[in-house]
Formats: C-alpha cells, sequence, structure tokens
C-alpha cells in the first residue's frame, strides 16, 4: 500500500489509485495518516470530524465511516481481516509500514541528503535533497484545513520542505549551479517573501552569473517586504551580502 499526503491524499495498491470521496471519509483518513500507527481514540476522532457539536449519534457514524474507509483501503471487500486499519478497545489506528507513507519518505531523503550536506558530500547531497523535494505534488493533504490534527501535520512537513529547500539551494550553489538555480529561486523568493534565506542564495546566485543590478533589485524587493509587512529592517546576513556587491561595484569603477 501506498500513501500520498505530499498533495491531494490519494491511495495506491489493489486495485489502483483512489482517493475518498465523501468528505467526512477523507478527514478520518487524513487524522489516522497524521497519527499513523498510533491509536486515535472515539472521541478525538468525533472531535476532529465534527468538531464541537457532533451529532446524536456520532458513534456509530463514525463505525460507519471505518468500514468505508476499509472498503476504500481493500478494494470491494467488507471484510476487516488484514485490513490496515485496526480496531481497539479506545478507538482506531492506521497501520503504515515502512516507506509505504510519502511523507516519512521525504523526511529520510532529507535527513540523508542534511547528513551527506555535513559530510561535504555536495554532489550527492544535492542529488538525495532533489530526489525528496520532487516528492510534493502541491500542499500536505492538498491544504486540507477541516481538522486540527492535520493542520498541525501539514504545518510541519511544510517548515520541513522550506528546511530541505533551502538546504538543496545552498547545495546547488556549492556546487556551481547557479545559473541553473536562478529561476527557481526566484520562484521561492516570490512565494515565501519573508523568508530572507531565499533573497540571499537568488542574489548570490545572480551575482555568481554576471547579473549585479538584478541582485540589488531582489535586496531592493526583500527590504520592501520586510519592512511592509514586519516592520523591520533585513537581517545582518542580508545587509552584508548588499553591502558587499556595492563595495565590488565600486570596486570595478575606480
Amino acid at each position: 500500500m501506498n500513501y500520498e499526503i505530499l498533495g491531494q491524499i490519494r491511495v495506491s495498491g489493489r486495485p489502483g489509485v483512489s482517493a475518498p470521496r465523501a468528505r467526512k471519509i477523507e478527514t478520518l483518513l487524513a487524522v489516522l495518516l497524521a497519527k499513523s500507527n498510533q491509536v486515535v481514540t472515539t472521541e478525538h476522532l468525533i472531535g476532529e470530524i465534527w468538531g464541537e457539536n457532533p451529532p446524536a449519534r456520532a458513534s456509530a457514524a463514525l463505525y460507519v465511516y471505518v468500514s468505508q474507509l476499509r472498503k476504500l483501503l481493500r478494494g470491494t471487500s467488507a471484510d476487516a481481516e488484514d485490513s490496515p486499519v485496526v480496531t481497539s478497545p479506545r478507538g482506531y489506528s492506521l497501520h503504515v509500514g515502512i516507506d509505504e507513507l510519502d511523507a516519512d519518505r521525504f523526511t529520510r531523503l532529507y535527513q540523508e541528503g542534511r547528513a551527506l550536506h555535513w559530510d561535504r558530500s555536495y554532489g550527492q547531497a544535492a542529488t538525495v535533497l532533489r530526489h525528496a523535494a520532487s516528492l510534493w505534488r502541491g500542499p500536505a493533504f492538498g491544504g486540507f484545513t477541516d481538522s486540527p490534527d492535520v493542520q498541525a501535520y501539514a504545518t510541519l512537513l511544510e517548515e520541513t520542505r522550506l528546511e530541505c529547500l533551502e538546504l538543496l539551494m545552498e547545495t546547488e550553489l556549492l556546487i556551481g549551479r547557479h545559473r541553473e538555480v536562478v529561476g527557481q529561486l526566484s520562484a521561492l523568493a516570490k512565494e515565501h517573501t519573508l523568508r530572507e534565506t531565499f533573497y540571499e542564495y537568488l542574489m548570490t546566485a545572480l551575482l555568481r552569473s554576471n547579473r549585479r543590478a538584478e541582485a540589488l533589485e531582489t535586496f531592493a524587493s526583500a527590504r520592501q517586504n520586510l519592512v511592509q509587512q514586519l516592520g523591520i529592517e533585513p537581517g545582518v546576513s542580508l545587509r552584508k551580502l548588499h553591502q558587499s556587491i556595492l563595495v565590488g561595484e565600486m570596486s570595478d569603477a575606480v
């Protein structure tokens, strides 16, 4: 079985790729995936699915949704035997094997790439980090917002994705791929306007590509976004890079 949450929720296996259509079943699956291999109590699941105003027969409805989820995960059979959805006295859990969840594969690859980077094996690190980043098809859980548990896990995954991208861009610059990453860095800086690291790497890539004027424009854009949105100036690292570019220009002019 393969579970995908780095984008729209999808499940692949026998007989193919499927996704829950009913919103409540999608919520149930999302919560169980966010808490994979952990028992989630019936009371907690009811709160995640219905919020503060569950229906009178919520437990019975949850039982039906669990049955429907089991059918979704195993095709058309209603037999609970060998189902990855496990019933316990306190609630339910979803058994997810090693590397069956794309988020687990992403985390493992990111950690592997980070270790290679620390060991200064930059070429290998870049390859592994690119693979990790490529697992993402869109926002985690497809931007799902119904469940607090899912939102919290999605936020954690998104932060890890950005850390992975920052490390990948740093590694690409270290192996001399500054021209190749200008476009991606430009898109990342526009999407994450308060993430100073992307501006810094973009300025570095532009400077190394003999595009000094654009590097200065990038700093101006970064400063404008930070001042307008947070009322703060760029950090020390970004200011130092900006100053070094200005000194380089003046030196060239002399």
